[in-house]
């Protein structure tokens, strides 16, 4: 990899000079305003959050309802407790959030969709860690570890989810259709 010697000045002056080019290019990047999401598609790909982000609404309900559901399991005393099911409803709820912002928060900030197909997979792998969290909490529901109010909650919850990635993806896919 070269790093078993010392750069000649030529090749640290050049390196000195990427780098720069490099600084310059972000800081042009940075100074570029943020494209405006479109007004009229507001509260179908986008809304403000409190804090003034911008998600998209699937995201953010997802992500709030993850945040629930850690909250309760925590108020519950559930939380730290040595059973795997549980711990993978969690972390498999919250990483379906964070997948889902992967696929579309671009769409929120105003950049528009990456390629439909791309855009589609990215829904996918939410979808397939959605799947995890609902069979996760399957094998938690029959063991009654938590309220049955809460499981019916979190299972309307994430199969109300799951039919919105499905209609995404149908629309995603009808995009990349002629």
């Amino acid at each position: 990899m070269g790093w078993d010697r010392e750069l000649t000045e030529e090749e640290a002056a050049a390196n000195e000079q990427r780098i720069e080019e490099m600084n310059r290019a972000c800081e042009d990047a940075l100074k570029e305003p943020a494209p405006e999401p479109d007004p009229h598609r507001e509260g179908i790909d986008w809304i403000r959050t409190q804090g003034d982000d911008l998600r998209h609404p699937l995201q953010h309900r997802c992500y709030q309802d993850a945040i629930e559901l850690r909250r309760k399991v925590e108020e519950l005393g559930l939380e730290g407790r040595p059973d795997n099911d549980l711990n993978h409803l969690v972390a498999e709820f919250q990483t379906a959030s964070a997948k889902l912002g992967g696929a579309l928060t671009g769409i929120a900030r105003g950049y528009g969709p990456h390629d439909p197909a791309f855009t589609v997979a990215y829904l996918k792998r939410a979808l397939n860690h959605l799947h995890k969290a609902q069979a996760a909490l399957e094998a938690v529901a029959p063991r009654n570890l938590l309220p049955n109010e809460l499981v019916g909650e979190t299972r309307q919850q994430l199969f109300d989810i799951r039919e919105t990635i499905l209609q995404l993806m149908d629309d995603f896919r009808g995009q990349t259709n002629p």
